[in-house]
């Protein structure tokens, strides 16, 4: 008699439990708004997940630093370098040589045409310790100048860089590679060092 009892109870014990945990899922289910299942499973894999919280996809951007630069780029006969002051702007120190080269892109100015305009600066890397900017080109089809476009080419570069006092040499690179001249007419020497 006391087995049966216990087994009753423990029946009883178990058909409570499915019963709860059925009914919770299909609380959840009428929480999210679907009708509710009538499944062997009482889980759902779909009211048991929760969808992410909004707040962490947009994470809250860096705040952008300014600075102040000369930027050089050819005049409309590319007989003359012209100077100009530009703002760059950049998310952290590290990035502000990437924005200064990238500037000699573009020009608002028509008098002033960039030299740098089809060529992709596809990485910059400063070494604090050294004092050395490595700096490495890929160049467009219209990249290529003659000798006196190729000579503002690299004074255009050259004083970009080495406005910043802590540049004191600066390694040009072409495809990743060490080249003896960017565009055939001049030496481009390696590294180029800062002039006193």
């Amino acid at each position: 008699m006391t087995q049966t009892r216990r087994f009753i109870q423990g029946a009883l014990l178990v058909s409570a439990i499915t019963l709860s945990i059925t009914a919770c899922g299909q609380k959840n289910q009428l929480v999210s708004g679907s009708a509710p299942q009538t499944s062997t499973n009482p889980i759902s894999t779909s009211t048991v997940q929760s969808p992410a919280p909004t707040v962490a996809a947009t994470p809250t951007p860096e705040p952008e630093l300014h600075k102040k630069i000369k930027a050089y780029y050819s005049d409309q006969d590319e007989m003359k370098l012209v100077e100009k002051e530009v703002t760059i702007t950049y998310k952290k120190d590290a990035d502000v040589y990437g924005a200064a080269l990238n500037a000699l892109k573009k020009s608002d100015d028509p008098k002033a045409i960039p030299l740098f305009d089809d060529l992709k600066f596809t990485s910059s890397a400063f070494d604090k310790t050294k004092g050395e900017l490595k700096v490495d080109l890929t160049f467009g089809p219209k990249t290529q100048l003659g000798a006196p476009g190729e000579e503002m080419f690299l004074q255009a570069l050259k004083k970009t860089v080495f406005q910043f006092p802590e540049v004191k040499a600066l390694y040009v690179l072409k495809d990743g590679k060490q080249v003896d001249s960017l565009m055939g007419h001049l030496e481009l020497p390696y590294p180029i060092k800062r002039p006193n």
